[in-house]
Formats: C-alpha cells, structure tokens, sequence
C-alpha cells in the first residue's frame, strides 16, 4: 500500500481547519502522515493544534499560501512518504475521495478531485490549457465551461492548490512552489512547470472536494492583493515563458491593469508591481538541496 501524506495549508480559519482534518482521519484509504502549516494564526489555532496528537505541526510566519505549500510540501517530500496531497483549510474531502485519486493515479500523472461550491454545483475554473507561446494572449487559454461527468478524467492543466494528488519525483524534477508569491497565481506556475517537465494533469470527476467559500469575487477591483496578482503573473512570464513571450506580454499586462486603475495610488501599485515581477529573481531551493 502505497503512502499518502496530506499537506494543509492554515491562516485564521479554525473552524474550517477542525472539519477539513476530521475529513482528512476519516478518509477510506488511511493517510500516513497529516502536515499543517500555521501561518501564525491568531484565533486560537495554534492552542487546538498543539493537543492533536496525529498531526505534524509547523508554525511559521504568516508568507501566504505559495510560502505554506513550500513549506509543507517539503517537508513531506522528505519523509517516506509516496505520494503527497496538498490543499488549503477551506476545503473538505468526501471520505473516498484520495480512496478514488488513488486507484487511478501513477508517478506521471497529476490529479486533482473535482471542487463543488456550497450549493453543491461544480466549479469550473480551471484551465485546459496553459498558453506560454502567443505574447499577445492570456496565459490562461480556455477555461472549462462544461464537464462529461462520465468521463472519470478529465485532461486539464491548469489547477489549483485545491486536492491535488501527485507522487513525490514530481518535486524532485520541477522543485518546490515560489515561494515569494505570498498569494495569487503560485499554483499556475508551479504546474506550468509540472506541463513543460511532462507530467500530465487530470481532474477527476468521481473524486469530491467541497469547496467551504463561495466564489471569489472579481480581481478587477482593486484591493491589497493586487500588488501580488499583477507581479505574479508576470513572474510566470519571467520564470517560465519563452523569451519573446517573457519579453512582450508582460506590457500587454501592465496596460491592460492600468486602464482597470481608478486613481493615483492604484498606478503606482500597477507600476510597482510590474516593475518587480518583470525582474522577479527566484530564490526557491529544491526540496532535496538540503
């Protein structure tokens, strides 16, 4: 039997994290190790994690979700486990779900559960397919707007930090998440890096993983994370796009962000922020340098 271990990601949702690790001990195929990365929550979650005696605990400073799944990911990368499944605290697994990941996955391929909403209804936005060549187009080339829920996977590439499932050589070839992105587009680069390396990314429609929040709203308007959206896609030109793409869409991005700008203050971040991720500089290490 092949080892499984979990990797949650947690910042100021006890609640939350109480029944995703309820749903994660109560899983069919049995877990071997649960990893909880605690970026310095202050509602009580250090105090309920420190009497969970199942549980690896690592407490750091608050670096967003890109800097917990680095991480958590690397610390379950060398343990020995088999396969790791990494996800947030506002998800929950149904109890066959890594039952049902498990009976289709192998060591070159990626899967993910598919993700339900609240109201019990698929949600649909991940990415079929990643575009890193067109400098005059989104990275983000087609979205999935529809799903053959009899099909039990579904080819995709673009996914989330939401349930996905894949066996530890993964890191060893493409590395551990960029860590820096705090939030926002940590996990379209790390698979754009798994799809360039090979690995072939499935949803599967079988497995269920409910989503606790509802859709996020619209990035258009601007709020504090977008000196992290705006960087962070631009990073991914940076790090991982051909070079006329690296050179090119990176503008088509800034122009497009400032016409969304409402005021000053909303240009100097838009600015800031492509100035730092057209020359955003990677200080990640792998997993196994240490």
């Amino acid at each position: 039997m092949k080892k499984v271990a979990a990797v949650v990601v947690t910042f100021n949702r006890l609640n939350f994290l109480k029944e995703i690790i309820e749903a994660l001990r109560n899983q069919t195929y049995k877990l071997s190790a649960i990893f909880v990365i605690n970026n310095s929550s202050s509602d009580g979650t250090a105090e309920w994690l420190s009497v969970q005696t199942d549980l690896t605990v690592i407490t750091q400073d608050n670096v967003g979700s890109s800097g917990g799944q680095y991480t958590g990911i690397k610390a379950a990368y060398q343990t020995e486990t088999d396969y790791i499944w990494i996800m947030d605290d506002d998800v929950v697994p149904e109890s066959d779900c890594l039952s049902i990941l498990m009976n289709d996955i192998n060591e070159t391929i990626i899967l993910t559960p598919l993700r339900y909403t609240p109201d019990a209804v698929p949600y649909l936005n991940d990415t079929l397919k990643f575009n890193m060549t067109n400098p005059f187009k989104s990275i983000w080339e087609s979205i999935i707007q529809e799903l053959d829920l009899e099909n039990n996977l579904i080819r995709a590439e673009g996914i989330t930090f939401e349930g996905p499932l894949f066996h530890k050589s993964l890191i060893k070839s493409i590395g551990l998440p960029e860590k820096k992105f705090f939030i926002y587009a940590d996990d379209t680069e790390f698979f754009v890096r798994a799809v360039n390396a090979g690995f072939k990314i499935y949803i599967s429609s079988k497995a269920r993983l409910n989503r606790k929040l509802n859709i996020p709203d619209s990035i258009s308007t601007f709020n504090w994370k977008h000196k992290y959206i705006i960087r962070n896609i631009i990073a991914i030109d940076v790090l991982d796009a051909p070079m006329l793409t690296r050179i090119i869409r990176p503008f088509g991005y800034l122009i497009s962000w400032l016409f969304r700008c409402n005021n000053f203050n909303d240009v100097k971040v838009t600015f800031r922020a492509f100035i730092q991720g057209y020359f955003y500089k990677s200080d990640n290490e792998s997993a196994f340098d240490k």
